[in-house]
């Protein structure tokens, strides 16, 4: 009885781990479907508006102002597919778990100032102005990287949605058990029946209407990498007024010095 017993065992646990492989095999296979399907679906507005852009531009009797037009409407489509794709593709690696943080001790305003200088031109361009604000002694023990892409993706959005001559301000502050950043617009606030949608991934409609500037990735990805970095995201919003997204990260990840 006893070899037996050790026979029907170890052929047990053989058949433990194998199934263990094909269920792992049918989800890692489940989700690179679901990646590709969702790159395709997104994938599929840009391409469409680029093949009507280039339709129009090989018309005989189009205007050189025509050529023009439709030539920037294609780099800024051009523009949106890549956005889409690399952002996509760093979801991708986050619903994986491949991305392991690299933690380093950060000054805050540097690293928010490195930001306002990747949105200077385009800023310029819109007639726009970012204002920054905190104290510059300020440390976080963090992954710059991955945070400064959370802050990109909510510049973004903010400037997406003001107007010619408004501003958009990024504060920072220390609080007892955390460091809180907000960034602020006064664009055209979204109401609160679509502020509990907001993060959800392709979530484009604001105030009961289709946002063509939004590819409904952006605050998604922000969610995924304060959810990965285990720290808080959250919008307070008036329409009409504007909207302010707080970034909270825990004490925890101060420079331990």
């Amino acid at each position: 009885e006893g070899e037996l017993y050790r026979l029907f065992h170890s052929v047990n646990s053989l058949a433990a781990v194998l199934n263990a492989h094909a269920d792992n095999e049918l989800r890692e296979k489940e989700f690179l479907k679901n990646t590709i399907s969702d790159i395709s679906h997104q994938l599929k507005t840009p391409l469409a508006a680029l093949n009507i852009y280039n339709g129009l531009l090989h018309e005989e009797d189009i205007e050189a102002s025509s050529v023009k037009e439709f030539a920037d409407l294609s780099e800024q489509e051009l523009d949106r597919m890549e956005t889409l794709v690399q952002s996509l593709l760093k979801i991708t690696r986050l619903d994986a778990g491949s991305v392991t943080l690299e933690k380093g001790a950060e000054n805050v305003a540097d690293m928010l100032r490195d930001v306002e200088l990747h949105f200077a031109y385009r800023a310029k361009q819109e007639h726009k102005e970012l204002v920054l604000s905190g104290p510059e002694e300020v440390l976080l023990f963090c992954d710059r990287d991955w945070l400064t892409e959370a802050i990109d993706n909510i510049v973004k959005n903010a400037l997406d949605h003001t107007e010619s001559g408004d501003a958009v301000h990024i504060t920072w502050k220390a609080l007892p058990n955390a460091v809180q950043i907000a960034v602020k617009d006064n664009g055209c606030g979204i109401s609160s029946s679509d502020l509990s949608r907001v993060f959800e991934k392709g979530f484009t409609g604001y105030n009961g209407r289709a946002d063509k500037k939004s590819t409904g990735i952006g605050l998604y990805l922000c969610k995924k990498i304060m959810d990965k970095m285990g720290h808080k995201i959250w919008i307070d919003s008036e329409v009409g007024k504007g909207t302010r997204v707080y970034l909270e990260l825990t004490r925890k990840e101060w420079n331990p010095e």
